[in-house]
């Protein structure tokens, strides 16, 4: 529409080619050499455009696409990712023990802090206070480092675990000469999560994730 309005502006005016009345080519010569111009410009582009456009569904015509899809939620199905999932579950409870023995032992030094408290001067008290804010300060920045190691141990588990999937599609996929693979979810939990993924609905015929998961778990028999 926008191309169109741009040549219905330039067809309004009596006098000549370019749509300018006589008046308006003595006072703005330019302008008819700019309007000429402009509509070779136009021209060019659409032109441009419509031959891409063309070309573009004469490839995807001329190609033989072949898609297929894999549920990837489907792979927390398998042993690894469980026996994984479990070491990391455990890695957290150990945290969580060490965190809270730790607190305790705070909240302790804290308790006895104020116990002691009425018996001190005011220089031990400030000096009592000064010792609690390390020590607070000292579990804060360790609790810290404890969060900051859990959360790498489970990217690194997450990331070899795709890394592992990835291969596996992409070998699956040559073998039966798929052009594209797409992640789909026939039973999301919710519709706004399959829209979110650009997915309205694709046929089960292409549904490879039977195979994916065979293949994923062949790599990791016999290993405990």
């Amino acid at each position: 529409m926008r191309i169109l309005a741009d040549f219905t502006f330039f067809s309004v005016g009596p006098s000549n080619r370019c749509g300018w009345s006589s008046r308006e080519s003595m006072m703005y010569p330019g302008r008819i050499f700019l309007a000429k111009r402009g509509r070779k410009m136009r021209k060019a582009i659409l032109i441009g455009t419509v031959s891409c456009l063309l070309g573009f569904w004469s490839w995807v015509s001329a190609a033989e696409v072949k898609i297929g899809y894999v549920n990837l939620q489907r792979i927390k199905e398998t042993k690894e990712w469980k026996r994984r999932e479990d070491l990391f579950k455990a890695e957290v409870s150990k945290s969580q023990l060490e965190v809270e023995e730790k607190r305790k032992q705070l909240e302790n030094a804290a308790f006895q802090y104020e116990r002691q408290k009425p018996m001190l001067s005011e220089n031990a008290q400030r000096e009592k206070e000064r010792d609690l804010q390390k020590l607070k300060l000292e579990f804060q920045l360790w609790a810290q480092d404890r969060q900051r190691d859990l959360d790498k141990k489970r990217d690194d588990m997450t990331e070899n675990i795709w890394s592992r999937v990835t291969e596996v599609v992409e070998i699956i996929a040559k073998e039966m000469d798929l052009t594209l693979v797409v992640d789909y979810d026939p039973n999301p939990r919710t519709t706004t999560a399959r829209l979110e993924k650009g997915l309205v609905y694709v046929t089960p015929e292409i549904d490879i994730t039977d195979k994916v998961l065979k293949r994923f778990n062949a790599l990791f028999e016999g290993k405990s």
